[in-house]
């Protein structure tokens, strides 16, 4: 009988803001523990919250053994490899005196803003290892700066966001990009002339979303993908390169997937030069549909492995950088830096809409002012095709020292 074991460790320190002031500082130190074994084809699995001893779970697994659940796949075998991102995690002390500091400056020079939600520490241990040989273990350390700041006089429930996440805190470079944002956010500016303008954004969740959806090995071979049949064919710019990325450098996750895969240099291509060269999979799927295996299980500690957007679970797709010059590529046209857009989404044949809540004119180097709200529209098919500017690597608005990138493509204004 082979054994299969996952260890999740979350140790965090959140210090809970509001108007301004500390409101309460919390604890958490939660340890998730799984256990699955695996005979004659099938697979029993058994988890629990706390520092459970892990022969009490294995019972339990063997014991689901018999729900006759299929598993009928080669186990991640010999491979040792333990990586620590940050070995100096900061300590609830460090992180009580840098709320202070952050929100002593904020109350001096921006009293006309009130600033809430939460500044916070994490350290994250994940562990998973079996009795074919493997041993990985994840280790990182990261603080966040979440808060939200609302205008006095204002009578939005919100009216903007001050965002910082990393391993290491630079005070000084947090604060050459937030006193700019915040005196962006005291003088408002009208849109640019023209129904089609470059929009530029940190954010690309919403389009990895719905990328991520379309990549899925299981939708594309049942031809509910958008990108069905389309494998090796021209979809986007040639300058446009997206990855299956697993890197923990880029984000606090895991350099390993829930069936223990390791990825060759933590990623894999899926879209190169504009082209669709592969789906992602788990090691059903790819089984399933003759597809390459590309490392992309995803569940919880205790749950069945399987294929991430099967399961609302984040996919780890990032776009490669493919530009550099970003004044450049503007070509003297101003900028909108979209900071906040919620309510938008894509339909299912690539048609997208969002409402954008909070922006600034943003000329290539200095941020301008803030924008009025207003709504922009595209298709995936132009955004990353026709109207594409460039992916660049974020050197101009310090966001936590994680690597972040700015990517901007026309898109049409509706005002």
């Amino acid at each position: 009988m082979k054994q299969e074991f996952i260890v999740i460790r979350t140790k965090e320190t959140a210090v809970k803001i509001q108007n301004s002031q500390i409101n309460a500082v919390r604890l958490k130190d939660i340890v998730k523990k799984g256990v699955r074994v695996y005979e004659n084809g099938k697979i029993g699995i058994a988890g629990a919250i706390g520092d459970i001893a892990e022969g009490a779970l294995l019972e339990n697994a063997v014991q689901n053994l018999t729900a006759g659940i299929g598993y009928p796949y080669p186990l991640s075998t010999e491979n040792t490899e333990h990586r620590c991102y940050n070995d100096k995690p900061m300590t609830a002390e460090d992180l009580l005196a840098l709320s202070e500091s952050v929100l002593d400056t904020l109350r001096q020079e921006y009293s006309d803003f009130s600033f809430s939600e939460t500044i916070a520490a994490a350290e994250i241990v994940q562990q998973m290892r079996n009795t074919e040989g493997l041993d990985l273990e994840y280790k990182d350390a990261l603080f966040s700066i979440g808060l939200i700041l609302k205008d006095k006089k204002s009578a939005n429930l919100f009216d903007g966001f001050i965002v910082c996440e990393g391993r290491q805190f630079d005070p000084v470079q947090f604060w050459n990009i937030t006193r700019p944002m915040l005196e962006a956010y005291r003088t408002p500016v009208a849109l640019p002339v023209g129904e089609t303008l470059p929009i530029l954004s940190f954010d690309n969740s919403g389009t990895l979303g719905f990328l991520s959806n379309s990549l899925n090995g299981e939708r594309y071979a049942t031809g509910s993908s958008l990108f069905s049949a389309k494998m090796g064919k021209q979809l986007f710019n040639e300058k446009i390169n997206l990855e299956l990325n697993r890197n923990p450098k880029f984000g606090p996750a895991a350099f390993f997937d829930m069936e223990g895969v390791v990825l060759k240099d933590d990623c894999h291509p899926l879209i190169e030069a504009g082209k669709l060269v592969n789906v992602y999979t788990d090691k059903n799927t790819a089984h399933l549909y003759n597809l390459p295996h590309t490392g992309a299980a995803a569940g919880e500690y205790d749950d069945m492995p399987g294929l991430a957007a099967a399961r609302n679970a984040p996919i780890p797709l990032r776009f490669k950088t493919d530009s550099t010059d970003l004044k450049a590529a503007l070509k003297g046209q101003p900028a909108i830096l979209v900071v906040v857009s919620s309510g938008g989404d894509f339909t299912p044949d690539g048609s997208f809409a969002a409402p954008v809540q909070v922006s600034f004119l943003f000329d290539g180097e200095r941020i301008l002012g803030k924008l009025p709200e207003f709504t922009m529209r595209s298709h995936l098919y132009k955004m990353l095709g026709e109207d594409y500017i460039g992916t660049f690597d974020n050197n101009a608005f310090y966001l936590g020292d994680l690597p972040t990138q700015l990517q901007s493509c026309y898109m049409t204004i509706m005002r």
